[in-house]
């Protein structure tokens, strides 16, 4: 099978691991989208930290790849329905969601969009069945399960080291100890990436307009600074 993967970081690392790990032909263009994608069984688009970006990779994609080339959006930043409409043939769009680190025998989040047909569905979980993932179906929506948890503790654990309630070694070592949680807060920021927590929450709180989606401050402005975890005062 050939795969083409766009994406960023440990994502895109991840996913064409788990293709060469269970001896998949990967083809990967981070960079660009060229005529070669035409040869493309099946397109993992993981696009993150700029929904512009993300929208001209998707309608750039579904007018490179063949009619049936089958398209897997990351829907942690956009939901699938939304992605799905800014690519021609919709129908063939799904949704999927996978966090750093990536394992091959986890687990990966499905989600139809409103356009997706049942034959597409069927295809998706096929695939990630293939390559060692436990496929299980949710709703759409961004962020679907894990992400939209995950970065909600992330982004509360910012405001509580903002507010000098604890550093975030500290944050992170009750969090570990207390909640038996696999990472702390800061270490998944540092698995997930901090540009891409921000856009899960940019993304939750574009939807659905609730404080509680609301970017920590310290977040925004860490993103913007371009600074790590480690160099923020407590």
């Amino acid at each position: 099978m050939n795969i083409a993967i766009l994406g960023e970081g440990l994502f895109a690392a991840g996913v064409i691991n788990l293709c060469e790990s269970h001896t998949l032909f990967t083809a990967t263009t981070p960079d660009d989208i060229t005529d070669e994608w035409a040869q493309a069984d099946l397109v993992i688009e993981m696009c993150h930290t700029s929904p512009a970006d993300k929208r001209r990779a998707l309608e750039d994609i579904s007018l490179k790849v063949m009619p049936d080339t089958l398209i897997l959006t990351s829907a942690l930043t956009r939901s699938a329905t939304e992605s799905a409409a800014w690519a021609t043939q919709p129908e063939r769009v799904v949704g999927f969601g996978l966090l750093p680190p990536i394992t091959v025998d986890g687990m990966v989040e499905l989600c139809a969009a409103l356009q997706t047909t049942p034959d597409s569905m069927a295809r998706a979980q096929s695939f990630w069945q293939s390559v060692g993932q436990t496929p299980h179906t949710v709703t759409d929506g961004v962020g679907l399960v894990r992400a939209r948890i995950v970065c909600c503790v992330i982004n509360e654990a910012f405001t509580a080291m903002h507010e000098g309630v604890a550093t975030a070694d500290d944050i992170d070592r009750a969090m570990r100890l207390g909640t038996n949680y696999p990472h702390g807060p800061f270490e998944w920021t540092e698995l997930i990436g901090i540009e891409t927590v921000l856009a899960v929450m940019e993304g939750l709180f574009a939807e659905w307009g609730e404080d509680r989606y609301r970017p920590a401050p310290l977040l925004r402005r860490m993103v913007a600074a371009g600074v790590t975890v480690s160099r923020a005062a407590p």
